[in-house]
């Protein structure tokens, strides 16, 4: 049997792949790692379309023009009509304000490039992904690139197979080295994800193994190498998540997978194959580029609507996406895919020039929509949108400045400060508020803030925030005696909990001067007690504590409510104390034990029903956590109160 006949459990494995994404994508907590799909998807495209062109070489029946013609038939009237009604439907419902990244994602998609725009511009793993609903083209774009540059090379290298071996074999070896031993050098975190040059090693992959399959450098059959192959994909989808850096090391465990399954998994002699072959699988498979295709677009448009995603939601979109998936596949592709090569290669081709043109026009319409003014939009809207991300003017330039002459002035002009407030980002949000503070009191005040850096004397996951501290608390220890002020999202650091998704356990604070992860929650009542004992002797401290959060940008879902009529998921005090009610409790005692001036946010924030993210209409957050205007304000109130009760003289 070729190499390259129809096998049904590699639709199979296209179904784990799939479902596995689209779980990931809706949010079930059992399903982390489930963006690994993508991974498989890619060793099994460089398998057959490597395996296809390697055999036409082989035959001396290669032609370029038949190589994009199927790229086309395969793929290009289902995106089309996919991003055509995505696109419409975004600009039908979505802001001007918010048009920019739709257009820029359109545009991305429709010319193979988007992973380079999502790469400069959204984490893939961030909240805001889920705003963006042509994210998960990224995957299809990094396919197309190297099924465009190919044939290119294929062209320059006169056609020959040996050239073509050696071509996948440099691209493997190249890339395998950059994901697996480059770190954050070229990209960070979150850029490499969507890097070409980290993911061609996955697509050269499925090629290679196609090559030792096809002239039996291999054995056929290896007992337990299908079971291995199948645990090797499955396995990560429940045991990888964000923390780790990929691809790297960890994602040699589903390509490995595929590999494995590829090689030696089949019916004939592999229970494993059989399984996959399984009609319900083997259909999900066929069905599975539609899928994946319409699967975004519908979760970005529940999260838009302001959906509270269930469990009972999720499954109905999963099962929404599979429905569109399937109509995609009988609708549109199949028709499309009988159209024959040899006598409708030039059809085809006009096909995809109509379709261009609609996608070009329309890119160029989506473009001109975010400069326009929001016609039909009232006075409300208009500052709602506003209030979205309304920072300071010194929002960027008052991170990480740790140096007496460096950091953040709040309050009146001085030299010596009177008060210094020390935090992550929500101490930045906070500056109208201690700047007004200031000013009211007639004092001068410093600020010492950074994203993601709580202040305790051991925090991360990053040692630059470690060493920020060191640097904070040598500078107080010998600063003359003022009031410190500590504020932070509590909770992010104790528990996992955060306003871009909760993470128990996988916020880790580092042992202090070593690096180690620790527990969370007792490595956090450690360093806030070494901190409170370190300046509590020198110092006033005040423990500003939590504030609540939201899982949504509380003026945007004030925008969707005043649109779509959609009122957002309410915080109940109940929800705020069950989520937070460990570290607020640990807050107040540990101000208490030292001394220390406590001011509790969420008793003016909440009521004894529900906690405020407004107050008559207005906002009173920039995004699901950080203060706006009127969140300065009521700290504000808070502060002065506080203040003025400890500094008014015992009768």
């Amino acid at each position: 049997m070729s190499a390259l006949a129809y096998r049904k459990e590699l639709d199979g494995v296209r179904a784990i792949a799939v479902l596995s994404v689209v779980l990931f994508h809706v949010g079930y907590p059992d399903m982390p790692g489930g963006f690994i799909g993508v991974d498989v998807f890619f060793v099994l495209s460089g398998f057959l379309i490597c395996g296809q062109t390697y055999m036409r070489l082989e035959a001396g029946t290669y032609s370029v023009t038949d190589f994009f013609a199927r790229r086309i038939r395969r793929l290009a009237a289902a995106y089309s009509a996919c991003f055509i009604i995505t696109a419409l439907l975004a600009n039908a419902f979505f802001l001007r304000s918010e048009m920019q990244v739709v257009a820029d994602g359109f545009l991305g998609s429709i010319t193979f490039t988007n992973n380079y725009n999502l790469l400069n511009s959204v984490g893939y793993f961030a909240g805001p992904a889920h705003e963006n609903p042509f994210l998960h083209t990224w995957s299809l774009s990094i396919e197309e690139q190297f099924y465009i540059v190919l044939p290119m090379l294929i062209l320059l290298l006169q056609r020959s197979r040996v050239a073509f071996v050696w071509v996948l074999a440099v691209l493997f070896v190249v890339s395998l080295a950059l994901a697996l031993f480059s770190g954050d050098l070229i990209y960070d975190r979150e850029e490499r994800y969507f890097a070409s040059s980290f993911r061609v090693w996955q697509l050269a992959a499925g090629g290679l193994i196609f090559l030792a399959v096809h002239h039996r450098l291999i054995p056929s059959r290896l007992p337990l190498a299908p079971l291995l192959g199948l645990a090797l994909v499955v396995a990560p989808v429940n045991l990888l998540d964000a923390s780790y850096l990929y691809p790297g090391w960890s994602a040699l465990l589903p390509v490995a997978g595929t590999v494995l399954i590829l090689a030696f998994a089949h019916p004939a002699h592999s229970w494993v194959a059989r399984g996959l072959a399984w009609s319900p699988m083997v259909y999900v498979g066929r069905i599975s580029y539609g899928t994946y295709i319409w699967h975004w677009p519908l979760i970005v448009g529940a999260y838009y609507y302001g959906v509270d995603m269930t469990d009972e939601i999720r499954a109905v979109l999963v099962l929404a996406a599979l429905a569109l998936g399937a109509l995609s596949y009988h609708v549109i592709e199949m028709p499309v895919r009988r159209v024959p090569i040899s006598t409708g290669k030039r059809r085809l081709y006009l096909m995809f020039a109509a379709q261009c043109a609609v996608m070009f026009a329309l890119a160029a319409y989506l473009h001109a929509q975010p400069g326009k003014a929001g016609q039909g939009e009232d006075v409300r809207l208009e500052a709602l949108k506003a209030e979205i991300m309304n920072t300071h003017e010194g929002w960027d330039a008052c991170w990480s400045r740790t140096a007496p002459d460096e950091f953040c002035r709040v309050g009146l002009p001085g030299e010596k400060p009177d008060f210094m407030v020390w935090g992550d980002s929500m101490v930045n949000s906070a500056f109208w508020a201690f700047d007004a503070y200031g000013k009211a009191r007639g004092q001068t005040g410093i600020m010492a803030t950074e994203p993601a850096c709580a202040p305790l004397s051991r925090t991360g996951p990053r040692e630059s925030c470690l060493e920020n501290n060191r640097k904070i608390l040598a500078f107080l220890e010998e600063a003359p005696p003022m009031d410190v002020f500590l504020m932070a999202r509590w909770s992010f650091y104790s528990e996992g909990y955060g306003h871009d998704g909760d993470r128990p356990g996988q916020v880790p604070l580092l042992r202090q001067g070593e690096g180690e992860a620790a527990e969370n929650f007792p490595a956090f009542l450690q360093g806030l007690d070494e901190v409170l004992a370190r300046l509590s002797d020198r110092h006033r401290v005040i423990v500003i504590n939590h504030f609540p959060e939201y899982p949504y940008s509380v003026p945007k879902a004030m925008l969707r409510t005043l649109r779509f009529g959609t009122e957002p998921e309410v915080k109940t005090r109940a929800q705020f104390d069950a989520r937070n009610g460990r570290t607020v409790e640990a807050l107040r005692k540990a101000a208490e034990e030292y001394g220390a001036v406590h001011i509790a946010p969420y008793d003016l924030f909440c009521s004894d029903e529900i906690c405020d993210y407004q107050r008559e209409g207005v906002p009173l957050y920039i995004d699901k956590v950080h203060l706006g205007p009127l969140g300065n304000e009521l700290l504000l109130e808070l502060l002065m109160q506080a203040m003025d009760e400890k500094d008014m003289p015992d009768e």
